[in-house]
């Protein structure tokens, strides 16, 4: 237990070699493997961990947390409205497991159109309201910069998806808040009555857009490709207004939920 306190991510190999050398007993690589996944209520098997930059608990970053915390705390959730991006690549849509064939010991090749290489930007808001869409999105194949961004928020403010009184919370990516958007909040401000508040910093896992794009990922991955061929350009991409298109109003309320954001609802 001290060998997997030490490093989580150890091979059996490795706690086979270091069991050896510090007591001088020799146990098999599936003994441990069988301590892991029944010696405990929960199975401890090798799974993909989150990867979490050293800079996360600098001190700063923990005030910045706090303030954040006790800002979003006294705002009720139908105000909030969560910002962000995301790549969508082709690659990763047709990158999928085929089964080995029993009979010949190959695994069949993945027929893809010219889009296995294309790249597209998602941009996206979305919010509990039911006054306004459950969600915002715009997908292209051009770059995301500030221009792109100030589009997005043009348009979801053109059609009543942010409106007065609403608050936007958005990550620290430089297109949000420096260089051409500089003074976007101000302006939201001023302007509209929108109030922009930042995440703090290395804490996507407070943005409840991240929730939307997991949904997203995952639903795609059940899409059979003999559809996704249909589309004889920009699959991905239709695939995936799809899958946003038919998401709910109930589907973000359980986002929040997941968030703690929810409990306020009402107040």
């Amino acid at each position: 237990w001290m060998l997997y306190l030490d490093e989580p991510s150890r091979t059996l190999a490795s706690y086979k070699y270091h069991l050896q050398s510090f007591t001088g007993l020799e146990v098999s690589q599936s003994t441990i493997s069988r301590f892991f996944n029944k010696a405990f209520p929960i199975k401890g098997g090798l799974r993909q961990p989150n990867l979490v930059p050293y800079d996360k608990f600098k001190p700063e970053n923990f005030l910045r947390a706090r303030d954040y915390v006790n800002i979003i705390s006294r705002i009720a959730p139908t105000r909030l409205h969560f910002g962000d991006e995301k790549l969508l690549k082709g690659e990763e849509f047709f990158c999928r497991k085929n089964r080995r064939n029993v009979l010949t010991g190959e695994v069949p090749p993945v027929l893809t159109s010219s889009d296995f290489r294309n790249t597209y930007v998602l941009n996206a808001f979305c919010g509990i309201d039911t006054e306004t869409l459950p969600i915002y999105y715009r997908i292209h194949d051009g770059t995301n910069d500030a221009d792109a961004f100030d589009f997005d928020v043009q348009n979801a403010i053109a059609i009543g998806h942010l409106s007065a009184g609403k608050v936007l919370v958005l990550d620290n990516a430089s297109y949000h808040e420096k260089g051409d958007n500089k003074y976007l909040p101000d302006w939201l401000w001023r302007s509209f009555g929108i109030y922009v508040i930042f995440l703090p910093t290395r804490t996507p896992e407070w943005n409840v857009v991240e929730d939307v794009w997991l949904m997203l990922v995952r639903r795609m991955q059940y899409i059979p490709l003999t559809i996704v061929r249909q589309f004889q350009k920009d699959a991905v991409a239709h695939v995936a207004n799809q899958i946003l298109s038919e998401i709910t109003h109930s589907n973000i309320m359980g986002f929040y939920a997941k968030k703690n954001l929810i409990q306020l609802v009402g107040e």
